[in-house]
C-alpha cells in the first residue's frame, strides 16, 4: 500500500510537471501567433503596392516577352514543400505531409516529372523516407523566419527555374485562413499568375494613361526591378502563412494537453486519497482489534 502512495504522489508530480511545460509551450506559441499576424498584417501592404505598381508598368511593357510569365510545356514540376521544424502542433504536419505526399502521388501518376525542395526538418525527414526525388532542403528556417531568409529561397527558386528545366514551381503548405481555420493549399509560384498578364492590351494602356504616370528611367527598367521583390514578398507570405497555421495549431494541442493533465492529475489525487483513507481505515481496524485482543 505504501509503495503504491508513493507512486502516486511521484506520478501526480509528474504530471503537474508535464502541465506546466504545455502552458509554457501554449504561451510560447501564442506569442508567435501574435507575431506572425501582425507581420502579415505589416507586410501585405507593401506587397500590395509592389503588385499596383507592377499593374501599372505592366500596361506600357510587352509581357509576352517576359520569360517568367510565360507558360512551358515541357519540364518537371518543382513542389516547395513547408512543414514545421519541431513537433507538438498536433495534425498540423500530418496533415500537410500526407496530403503534399498524394498531391505528388497524382502528378507522378500523371507522367509528370517532380522533384521536391523541403522547408521544415518534419517534412525533410518524412520524404527522405519516400521513393520521391529529394532536390534539396532548408532546416531551421522556419522555426526563425527572417525576411532575409525568404528573400535567399526566392532567389535560389528564381534562378533554378531560369536555369534548369523545369515547368512549374508550386509551393505546398498549411495556409493560415483564421484563428479556427487552416486550408492545405497549392500555390504556383512559376510561371507568375497575375490577374494583369493576360490584359497588357488597350484597355490597360488607357487606364494607365489616364493615371498621367510618368516612369524614369521607364516601364521596361521598373517593371524588371520590381518583379524579384514582388516574388521574394510572395515566399515570404506563404512561409508566414504557414508558420501562422503551425502555432494555432501547437495553441490548441498545448491547450488540450494542459486540460488533459488538469483531468489525469484530480483522477490520481481522488485515487491517492481512496487508497490513504482505505490504509488509514485498514490501520484503525488493526489498532481496535489488537485493543479488543488485549482486553480480553
Amino acid at each position: 500500500m505504501a509503495g503504491n502512495l508513493i507512486y502516486l504522489r511521484r506520478r501526480i508530480k509528474s504530471v503537474k510537471n508535464t502541465q506546466k511545460l504545455t502552458r509554457a509551450m501554449k504561451t510560447v506559441a501564442a506569442a508567435k501567433l501574435r507575431r506572425a499576424t501582425a507581420e502579415l498584417k505589416k507586410t501585405r501592404p507593401h506587397r500590395d503596392k509592389i503588385a499596383f505598381l507592377l499593374q501599372q508598368s505592366g500596361s506600357r511593357v510587352d509581357l509576352s516577352r517576359q520569360p517568367l510569365l510565360k507558360t512551358r510545356e515541357q519540364g518537371s514540376i518543382l513542389l516547395v514543400i513547408i512543414a514545421s521544424d519541431k513537433g507538438l502542433c498536433g495534425a498540423f504536419n500530418s496533415q500537410v505531409l500526407k496530403q503534399s505526399e498524394n498531391y505528388c502521388r497524382e502528378l507522378l501518376e500523371r507522367g509528370e516529372a517532380v522533384s521536391l525542395v523541403t522547408i521544415g526538418t518534419k517534412a525533410s525527414r518524412y520524404f527522405s523516407k519516400h521513393n520521391l526525388a529529394l532536390k534539396t532542403t532548408h532546416n531551421g528556417m522556419i522555426s526563425r523566419l527572417q525576411f532575409a531568409d525568404a528573400s535567399r529561397l526566392a532567389a535560389t527558386l528564381l534562378h533554378v527555374y531560369r536555369n534548369e528545366d523545369i515547368k512549374r514551381v508550386e509551393f505546398v503548405f498549411q495556409k493560415f485562413m483564421s484563428v479556427s481555420r487552416q486550408q492545405f493549399t497549392v500555390r504556383q509560384l512559376f510561371p507568375l499568375e497575375m490577374e494583369w498578364s493576360a490584359g497588357a492590351g488597350s484597355e490597360k494602356e488607357s487606364e494607365a494613361e489616364r493615371t498621367g504616370y510618368i516612369f524614369e528611367p521607364g516601364a521596361q527598367a521598373i517593371f524588371e526591378a520590381l518583379l524579384p521583390r514582388f516574388i521574394t514578398d510572395t515566399v515570404y507570405q506563404m512561409l508566414l502563412q504557414s508558420m501562422a497555421a503551425e502555432q494555432i495549431s501547437r495553441m490548441v494541442a498545448m491547450d488540450l494537453a494542459t486540460r488533459n493533465a488538469s483531468d489525469m492529475i484530480r483522477s490520481l489525487t481522488l485515487l491517492l486519497n481512496k487508497m490513504r483513507q482505505a490504509s488509514i481505515t485498514k490501520e484503525l481496524l488493526e489498532i481496535i482489534t489488537a485493543t479488543e485482543a488485549l482486553n480480553k
